[in-house]
């Protein structure tokens, strides 16, 4: 009796002490957020192959889900009547889905780097050829424009003299005798030489480490395939031994309806910027654009990022471009605009459909967002993730108005001054008041 007397006390003197240890929490991370942040960074490079390993996981399910459905009719469902005929079922799944994404990529690789690798040692060799028709144009504006070359030629000299000072006064002195020569060698030359294969070496080492963490990611991959359907069980039954059966099924519908937003934007954006690269080469080579394999590469690669993709991808192309011919170039960029109203207007919905539900401010607000925080992988899956977000509030908000009784549609809340809640909520002198 005494203890179930002392038990409000008991209760609140722990909630009093947990707000305060929070409190005190909370300011040490406000102090400390570069150590944080440092350690948070360390974390995330240990557990990259894990990382890698969900990222392929769930770019497979989808594949993997289709296979072994395909697998499991095979002699009427035979093969899936016992628990080692499933789990064998299951792992052959994977193995298939495992050699199709290989096999895509090999095929993708073998027609793109070739091509690219072509392409770039052909833009290499040609240049200087570039390069001399850009003076001989430049010599000729300058001739047509007095103004402008009375600007640009005092800037011109200056650096010119700036190079044959330091040729004259640092480089030549230290070439004339044997002893300046090691001297010059040994303190600048060998230095600097020393730094670049350095960084020679360490991209090295990050391509083997990479190599080593897609390795590990694959490994894992497999693991989280075999076990998908146990890891499930498992959240969910630490969901619901948490919070209310009631509470619960709102998080695991939650859940599900964030997988059918991330894998649809994702699969779909794929798919799109794969289509706008087949499209793109194709009409690089019917309209004679210089470089079609690389421009097509890099315009189906940046389409993956949505709404900035276009651009981003565009620009540098059209640099390309202009070096070579600048009348194509403006050709070039109506291509893409034309290109781009094509996906944007008829291509992406028929693909992508409406998997995020978002409107077009929400899109650029969780593209700057993300892209701000995580770079490139942020532009990508910024608008998926939002979208996750912006449902799981958009449900809260719902259920609060439909406790009190208020309209739900948007619609009724647009130009209404008045006050939304029944009269019989307000007291009556209260209401006249007001």
């Amino acid at each position: 009796m005494k203890h179930k007397k002392h038990a409000p006390y008991i209760a609140a003197g722990v909630t009093a002490f947990l707000v305060v240890a929070a409190a005190i929490l909370f300011c040490f991370a406000l102090l400390r957020i570069d150590v944080i942040a440092g350690f948070c960074s360390s974390l995330a490079y240990i557990l990259r192959p894990i990382t890698f390993g969900l990222v392929l996981a769930f770019l497979l399910l989808p594949l993997h889900r289709n296979i072994f459905a395909i697998l499991a009719q095979i002699g009427n469902g035979t093969l899936c009547k016992s628990k080692r005929g499933q789990r064998l079922t299951g792992f052959a799944a994977i193995l298939l889905s495992l050699l199709i994404l290989f096999l895509l990529l090999y095929l993708l690789l073998a027609m793109v780097i070739p091509q690219v690798y072509i392409s770039v040692v052909g833009l290499i060799q040609s240049m200087p050829g570039y390069i001399r028709s850009a003076q001989v144009w430049l010599q000729e504006f300058l001739k047509s424009n007095p103004d402008v070359r009375d600007v640009l030629l005092p800037v011109y000299d200056s650096v010119a003299n700036s190079l044959q000072e330091w040729l004259q006064s640092d480089l030549l002195p230290n070439l004339e005798s044997a002893n300046s020569t090691l001297h010059w060698l040994e303190t600048q030359f060998w230095p600097s030489f020393s730094s670049v294969a350095t960084g020679v070496s360490s991209l090295l080492l990050t391509v083997l480490y990479f190599l080593k963490d897609s390795l590990i990611g694959v490994i894992v991959s497999v693991y989280l395939l075999t076990r998908k359907d146990t890891f499930a069980a498992q959240a969910k039954k630490i969901t619901y031994s948490i919070f209310r059966p009631r509470f619960a099924d709102v998080i695991v519908e939650e859940t599900r309806n964030a997988y059918r937003i991330l894998s649809g934007f994702i699969i779909g954006k794929l798919i799109d910027s794969l289509i706008i690269g087949i499209l793109c080469l194709i009409c690089c080579n019917i309209f004679g654009f210089p470089y079609p394999v690389l421009i097509a590469t890099v315009v189906g690669v940046t389409n993956i990022i949505p709404f900035f993709g276009p651009f981003i991808g565009a620009i540098p192309c059209i640099l390309l471009i202009l070096l070579v011919n600048p009348l194509q170039s403006v050709y070039f960029a109506l291509f893409i605009l034309v290109l781009q109203q094509f996906d944007g207007n008829i291509l992406g919905p028929k693909i992508l459909g409406d998997s995020t539900g978002l409107d077009a401010f929400w899109v650029l607000f969780s593209i700057l967002l993300f892209g701000g925080l995580f770079g490139f992988t942020g532009m990508v899956i910024g608008v998926p993730v939002f979208a996750m977000i912006y449902s799981i509030l958009n449900r809260i908000v719902r259920n609060g108005l439909s406790r009190r009784g208020l309209p739900l549609e948007t619609e009724e809340y647009i130009g209404k001054t008045a006050p939304m809640a029944p009269r019989s909520t307000f007291p009556d002198d209260d209401w006249d008041d007001k």
